[in-house]
């Protein structure tokens, strides 16, 4: 509750320097005006644990302030448009300050631990496809090198009769268009990612989409989903693709998918006897989505499908635990 009388109004300036400091400011916080002028409000009048704070403007704030005898008093306090409003209270009625800062700060915290899980899942899957990447590359170029020296090589050293020669040419192309499709998936990997390409937004039935994919998907009432429907193919592709390769099972995957306020959620699962970890799920081979008989790793993989729900503004999480795998994709409605 306010103490009778009206607010007192100290002028300050965009650093919150205190310009103006009437009668009512010096009685009530016991400042002369030559002293108060010039000073920082927030400085003059606020305990030193809370001098250092930004003080949300616009907002009534019960706030401990500090008389310049030392003893502490309760006031309402509002910063706006170069004004500090500041009121005497005789007991708690606006959001306490400190308690709002306390709030701030664990979410601040939360948002920071978040984004450091995430960061750190992200570089995970960087690490583990950098390596898988690297073999990729090796495996299909050692093959090029070695039957490239073989029909190089004269008669005298190799002798090979045409069908010999025209299937050495057959493994040189075969490994060379594993490796365009590679450098294809990197440069798909690199448009998501700094989102060069616009992104195509039509009607996309996710209905249809998820049970082209899995015989046992189940999805609920909601509104049309809009994207880009050769990359959302791709997003679930690997969701579903992911969850297939860890099933041990003969059992269609569960797709289940869910209409949210605002947002479409797709959970994939699959359960499995034989422990899986992270490390196993990465390394596995993912059937390629647009080209039948080529895979992609499984850091490949979900990195490219975390990329797509990113860029239509959602998310990708995979959960791998002893007893099986969930990937779970949120996306907005529009």
């Amino acid at each position: 509750m306010l103490i009778s009388g009206g607010p007192v109004d100290i002028t300050i300036d965009d650093r919150g320097i205190v310009c103006s400091w009437p009668p009512e400011a010096a009685k009530l916080f016991g400042y002369e005006r030559q002293h108060a002028l010039g000073s920082r409000l927030t400085e003059l009048i606020l305990p030193a644990r809370l001098r250092d704070v930004a003080v949300p403007p616009g907002t009534a704030f019960d706030v401990p302030a500090v008389h310049r005898d030392g003893h502490e008093l309760r006031i309402s306090l509002t910063l706006q448009g170069g004004h500090g409003l500041v009121q005497e209270l005789a007991e708690r009625t606006p959001p306490d300050l400190e308690l709002f800062l306390r709030a701030e700060r664990a979410t601040a915290d939360h948002d920071l631990q978040e984004r450091h899980r995430l960061l750190t899942e992200l570089s995970d899957l960087r690490t583990e496809f950098i390596r898988v990447a690297s073999h990729e590359l090796r495996t299909p170029l050692t093959s090029i090198i070695t039957f490239a020296t073989m029909l190089e090589a004269g008669d005298d050293v190799v002798a090979l009769d045409p069908a010999d020669r025209q299937s050495a040419l057959g493994v040189i192309r075969r490994n060379a268009e594993r490796m365009q499709l590679l450098v294809a998936d990197l440069m798909l990997l690199t448009q998501l990612e700094t989102a060069e390409t616009p992104l195509e937004r039509a009607p996309v039935d996710l209905t249809t989409l998820l049970t082209t994919l899995s015989t046992a998907a189940v999805v609920g009432p909601g509104p049309e989903l809009r994207g880009d429907e050769s990359l959302l193919h791709q997003l679930f592709h690997t969701a579903v693709a992911v969850a297939a390769i860890a099933d041990d099972t003969d059992r269609p995957v569960p797709v289940e998918a869910r209409h949210e306020p605002g947002r479409w959620t797709v959970r994939v699962t699959a359960r499995t006897a034989a422990a899986l970890t992270a490390e196993r799920l990465l390394s596995m081979r993912i059937p390629h989505p647009e080209h039948p008989g080529e895979h992609r790793t499984g850091a490949l993989a979900l990195m490219l499908g975390r990329e797509i729900a990113a860029r239509h503004g959602g998310a990708m999480a995979t959960t791998v635990d002893r007893h099986g795998v969930t990937v779970r994709v949120t996306l907005p409605d529009a």
